[in-house]
């Protein structure tokens, strides 16, 4: 799976992205089909499929690169999404959270 994964193949350096972030665990990257200005994700660099399959230990550190994408973004207002599961609605099985900065007017509707 890691071998074909879009996400393990931008970490390796296979595939470019615009780089937001980097830290030993995460990168932080530009989507390549943002629904709002400056929308970016939070990608771990070792491949777990899930939230749930990620070790505890990262969690923590996960939110807190969340947090930085979110200041380096200058987003006052933000959603901040992980979709797990087929079902879901994710597009890539490997664990990422979107940052999306929100501005009014900007015509994206979360439906949460």
């Amino acid at each position: 799976m890691e071998d074909e994964c879009v996400f393990c193949k931008i970490v390796r350096g296979e595939i470019p992205a615009e780089k937001v972030l980097e830290n030993g665990e995460f990168i932080v990257i530009k989507d390549a089909n943002p629904k709002v200005k400056g929308h970016s994700l939070v990608v771990s660099k070792e491949h777990y499929e899930s939230f749930s399959d990620m070790p505890s230990d990262l969690y923590e550190s996960f939110l807190v690169m969340a947090k930085e994408a979110i200041l380096k973004l200058g987003a006052e207002s933000y959603n901040l999404v992980t979709n797990n599961g087929k079902d879901s609605g994710r597009l890539v099985p490997h664990v990422h959270m979107h940052v999306l900065p929100r501005t009014e007017g900007d015509g994206f509707n979360l439906n949460v």
